[in-house]
């Protein structure tokens, strides 16, 4: 029996969703190269999806998505990943969750990645990591092992 990571993630651009199919197909490879690899389950949370009770702990990847910041609205308000929420939230998922991952442009300075960041701190959980854009092959490698590190530690 292959032992699986499960994904949640949000994409608009499409930018996350390219990232995570890569990441499940390299996971596939090193899973094929050898079954003690995990493979990656994907699911896609949208407007249209209804949460339901997650049976499985999980990790989540998110976009960055923000509003404001000019100098007649000087705070940045978190925009378009309220179904996120309500997936976390729905029968007390967010006790499966094991951590989050940013996706973001490095230009956005100390606002990279600042939807993750606030997810991980509002529910008291870690960053495990973050990527800009679709992320490289580096990323996909390296996030890849800190998913199965965080997944199967002992």
């Amino acid at each position: 029996m292959n032992k699986k990571i499960t994904i949640v993630y949000m994409s608009f651009s499409g930018n996350v969703r390219s990232f995570t199919h890569r990441l499940q197909e390299y996971a596939a490879q090193q899973n094929h190269l050898n079954n003690d690899n995990p493979v990656i389950e994907l699911l896609e949370i949208s407007e249209q999806t209804i949460p339901v009770k997650s049976e499985t702990n999980f990790f989540v990847i998110l976009p960055t998505y923000m509003v404001g910041g000019s100098k007649f609205t000087p705070t940045l308000t978190e925009i378009l990943t309220n179904p996120m929420r309500d997936y976390l939230e729905t029968d007390n998922n967010i006790e499966n969750c094991l951590g989050f991952i940013g996706s973001g442009n490095l230009t956005l300075g100390k606002m990279f990645v600042i939807t993750a960041k606030t997810y991980a701190r509002d529910y008291n959980l870690p960053l495990l990591a973050a990527f800009e854009s679709r992320g490289t092959t580096r990323d996909i490698e390296r996030i890849y092992k800190v998913l199965t590190d965080k997944a199967f530690e002992k």
